[in-house]
């Protein structure tokens, strides 16, 4: 199992220097319309964070001991954060970023196994609201909006 972590890791750790490196190739030199980033300003910042996950991933593999694989288990969890994330995905279509994110982000954490209720209440109402706050005054890129209130 270590081994299978440390390889997937590895492998998603590498994947993604190297599209983090392609971002500074000539096809992203192009004009912006008058704003203030360019076309690489979004892939860099997303690569940037999952270079730093998967980093994490590989360096917390190869510090952990070897388990036995509990494919029943494993399966089924990631039966159910797959499931999760096309839920919380289509929710935010018809509901908004803000208001999908937050059960979303609350049942990811339970399904993985995180059951301090009221943390877990907190930064599932605190995070997505700080993210879409950045993100609509800081990025000034908006995210799917709710049809209830014209901003969230």
């Amino acid at each position: 199992m270590r081994t299978l972590e440390i390889t997937i890791s590895g492998t998603l750790l590498l994947i993604g220097i190297a599209l983090f490196a392609m971002t500074f190739s000539s096809a992203f030199d192009v004009p912006t319309f008058g704003g203030d980033v360019g076309p690489a300003f979004a892939p860099r910042g997303y690569l940037s964070v999952w270079i730093v996950l998967s980093l994490t991933a590989v360096l917390q593999a190869t510090r952990s001991e070897d388990k036995p694989l509990s494919a029943f288990g494993d399966i089924r969890r990631l039966i159910s954060v797959t499931a999760v994330g096309l839920t919380t995905g289509l929710a935010m279509l018809w509901l908004g970023f803000v208001f999908a994110a937050m059960p979303g982000l609350f049942a990811f954490a339970w399904v993985l196994g995180y059951r301090k209720l009221h943390i877990l209440l907190l930064v599932s109402i605190c995070v997505p609201l700080a993210i879409w706050y950045l993100f609509v005054f800081g990025f000034e890129l908006l995210l799917p909006s709710s049809p209830w209130f014209a901003r969230l």
